[in-house]
């Protein structure tokens, strides 16, 4: 198939238009105009995923998080990004990045956890224009104790390790919202709307005392939740182009170990 066919599908659904102004999505390097028969898909763009979509003979890498940000001044080789666009270039392998419009879009990033969490009642937690919302709040199917909704999401979503920002209470946890990747700056709409738990990842320290203030229950699970980008999109993929072959990257690649 011809790759323009896959980029107006991609952004049909996922339209770049969607994404944060600061945001970087779409191609990052080479082009989707020619032949497309295997895709790989990634959270991030490494050295290791360039090398795994050269051995499976993939034209085409489809990530989550954007391998440029800002203003590209050089392509030095002696960089590990230098390395990746000039490896990228020499075996014609096309970058593509789908990032907050994937967050932001119906049937996306936020949708998708909320499904898989169960949620019901889900409705955008925070509105960026008059149609489209940023991350997600609803229900559980039934009340669970704080110490059973953070196992409940901890295995559902697969999450080593997590942090808990909050007090212990006997509160039944109902209300969950939620907002993948870095999701503090909506804490307060989590608050406004009732959330008995907010779940969002890469919480900085001042932003951990802002919740605790405002009583606000947060499990911070970091970018864990966002490995499932890669399995959601096999899915789409797969739905809407049945002969293109789908390779998941699956090393892991969280830069943190747990100690």
């Amino acid at each position: 198939m011809n790759g323009s066919d896959l980029l107006k599908a991609l952004e049909k659904d996922f339209p770049r238009t969607l994404a944060y102004e600061w945001d970087n999505v779409g191609v990052m390097i080479g082009t989707m105009n020619k032949q497309v028969t295997t895709v790989l898909l990634t959270l991030d763009v490494t050295k290791e995923t360039v090398k795994k979509a050269k051995e499976i003979g993939a034209e085409l890498i489809i990530a989550h998080h954007p391998l440029i940000f800002g203003s590209l001044t050089q392509i030095h080789y002696d960089t590990y990004k230098g390395q990746i666009i000039r490896d990228s270039i020499k075996e014609d392998i096309t970058v593509y990045a789908m990032h907050t419009n994937y967050d932001l879009a119906e049937g996306g990033m936020n949708d998708m956890l909320a499904a898989r969490l169960g949620l019901t009642n889900v409705a955008p937690l925070e509105m960026v224009d008059d149609q489209h919302g940023i991350g997600r709040i609803g229900t559980l199917t039934r009340p669970m104790s704080l110490d059973n909704t953070i196992t409940h999401i901890k295995k559902t979503l697969k999450i080593d390790h997590a942090r808990y920002i909050g007090k212990p209470g006997e509160k039944q946890i109902e209300t969950v919202a939620l907002s993948g990747g870095s999701g503090a700056d909506h804490a307060p709409a989590a608050k406004r709307k009732g959330a008995d738990l907010y779940i969002t990842g890469d919480v900085s320290y001042h932003k951990a005392h802002d919740m605790l203030q405002m009583g606000l229950r947060t499990l911070d699970v970091g970018h864990s939740a966002e490995k499932h980008f890669k399995s959601a999109m096999s899915l789409w993929l797969e739905t809407h182009f049945e002969t293109l072959r789908v390779t998941v990257f699956e090393d892991s690649q969280d830069p943190f170990t747990q100690v």
